[in-house]
């Protein structure tokens, strides 16, 4: 072939790998220099495996097919979670091949699987059969590669990253992922955001550092805390009055024994567990985060923080955490720690599956009387609930009879999916009972909290019911005889709210709880 012709195909394969994910975020073609920085990742790229394979059409290929994989992932990402591919979703991407049932699933499996096998064996035929352009030079290619590494190694230290991020902040990116995918491009974007966080994190990480810990009082009285964050929990009456008044008992029952309840505001839509988790254990505002906001854990709390753990741990309580999964999920195996936690208990000591169905929940609630009777009745027992996370496929165990006769999804878009999700719902109140009454029985003045991490992935039930709201409930529960309390706040404000309500049991300080975190 014509290697005019044969560089005229791989250029115009490269160009759709680029247009095809400004195509999906809406970007404009403009004369701005931005649009340099936007199609830089696709030329360097272009460059370097020209350079290594010597083959312009399989290089073409290659980016060709991971464009259109970023298009495919922006759009689902879009539709599921009501936000665009964000930079510090890479840190998510072995979770793709280690756990494809949580992400593939929104895609479509089929499409997801047979368009990377065409796209693999494509690049293999191309490899093998389209002749080189010029002779094989090993030292050329990775001189090249280097000298990549090395472009990459200098924007990501200081001078070169403090000098980069104040380039990029003259690009007026505003923070909102959608407005400024289609702004400045996606791959810009994903450059803007993810260089500013890096040049900003250390600073905004310092502002949280772990505070003096205050003297610790043994004469104080043992309040132990439990706090669940439940996944996928939102009082889903709300979402219709179709749904079943008495599907959440549990929850009644807590509002009726005098509990502080309302909406909680968190920061995620479908996903993005982490965010409230974040928020809840140390709280940190949005604001004060930055662009890390998007997922703490990618690289911002890998540092040891001022948390409610260290807090509580300060004042003589054990900190453990549950989680009946994979303790390296979303890196909580060294997020964890950094927030203060002595003790994280995952799947391997709780049991549960990798796979659906998870650990129940109300399995969970008894393991979690177990590890409190163990630990003692001065212990923080965070757990992260995984039995209703989706998707909520309707195939799986079976839907209790009677709510699938008094919920009629005939004609709801994603109505069996919806079931599904209710039924889960169910069970996690039931959990919520369980623990009601066990901590009942132990200790009577026991602080229970319980607060859904976001409102499930179910944009299609959701527009049917034209229901648009963000926010989950939660509750906190103690001994204490007292009417209950309707209070909304944000997700960054209720750890405050736990630590108040501690100090007034006398379990903590001898004097009001030293606020921490920032708004």
């Amino acid at each position: 072939m014509n290697p005019l012709v044969e560089f005229s195909a791989g250029a115009a394969l490269a160009l759709a790998a680029w247009l095809i994910p400004r195509r999906v975020a809406g970007a404009r073609i403009s004369a701005r220099p931005v649009l340099l920085i936007d199609v830089a990742p696709v030329l360097l790229a272009a460059l370097l495996l020209m350079i290594v394979s010597r083959r312009p059409i399989f290089s073409g290929l290659v980016l060709l097919a991971l464009g259109a994989g970023f298009a495919l992932a922006d759009q689902t990402k879009r539709e599921a979670v009501r936000e665009p591919v964000v930079f510090s979703d890479m840190s998510e991407l072995p979770h793709v091949f280690t756990h494809p049932q949580l992400y593939l699933p929104f895609a479509g499996p089929g499409l997801v699987i047979g368009g990377a096998l065409a796209a693999f064996a494509l690049a293999v035929a191309l490899l093998c059969f389209e002749t080189p352009l010029w002779p094989s030079n090993p030292l050329a290619a990775l001189v090249a590669v280097a000298l990549a590494v090395t472009a990459v190694q200098a924007l990501s230290r200081e001078p070169g990253l403090g000098l980069a991020a104040a380039a990029l902040r003259r690009l007026g990116a505003i923070g909102e992922p959608f407005a400024d995918a289609a702004r400045l491009g996606p791959f810009a974007s994903l450059l803007v955001y993810g260089i500013i966080a890096r040049a900003e994190r250390a600073a905004r990480r310092d502002r949280h550092s772990i505070l003096p810990a205050p003297a610790v009082i043994p004469a104080a009285p043992a309040v132990p805390l439990v706090l669940v964050q439940c996944e996928s929990f939102f009082d889903a009456r709300r979402l219709s009055p179709s749904v079943p008044a008495d599907l959440l008992p549990g929850f009644d029952a807590c509002c009726r024994a005098g509990a502080t309840y309302g909406r909680l505001d968190v920061a995620g839509w479908g996903a993005n567990t982490m965010r409230a988790e974040f928020a809840v254990l140390t709280g940190i505002s949005d604001n004060g985060l930055g662009y890390d906001r998007f997922n703490p854990y990618h690289a911002f709390a890998r540092a040891p923080l001022a948390s409610m753990a260290r807090r509580l741990r300060a004042e003589g309580y054990r900190t453990l955490c549950l989680h009946p999964f994979d303790r390296g999920f979303f890196r909580r195996d060294l997020a964890i720690p950094a927030l203060g936690f002595e003790q994280f208990l995952d799947r391997r000591t709780l049991g549960g599956s990798s796979r659906p169905p998870y650990c129940s929940d109300p399995d969970l609630a008894r393991q979690v009387l177990r590890v409190l009777d163990e630990s003692g009745p001065r212990s923080f027992i965070f757990v992260i609930t995984m039995g209703n996370h989706g998707p909520w496929r309707e195939a799986g165990p079976q839907i209790d009879p009677e709510l699938r006769q008094r919920f009629d999804t005939a004609n709801i878009p994603q109505g069996g999916a919806l079931l599904r999700y209710l039924d889960g719902l169910a069970r996690s109140d039931a959990m919520l009972q369980i623990l009601l009454d066990g901590l009942a029985s132990r200790r009577p003045e026991c602080l229970l909290g319980f607060y859904g991490d976001h409102v499930p992935s179910l944009p299609q039930a959701f527009r049917h019911y034209g229901f648009d709201e963000w926010a989950s409930d939660y509750l906190l529960l103690d001994g204490a005889k007292r009417p209950a309390q309707r209070l909304d706040l944000p997700a960054y404000r209720l750890p405050q709210l736990i630590l108040d309500r501690l100090h007034a049991l006398g379990a903590i300080g001898g004097r009001a709880p030293v606020a921490f975190g920032a708004a």
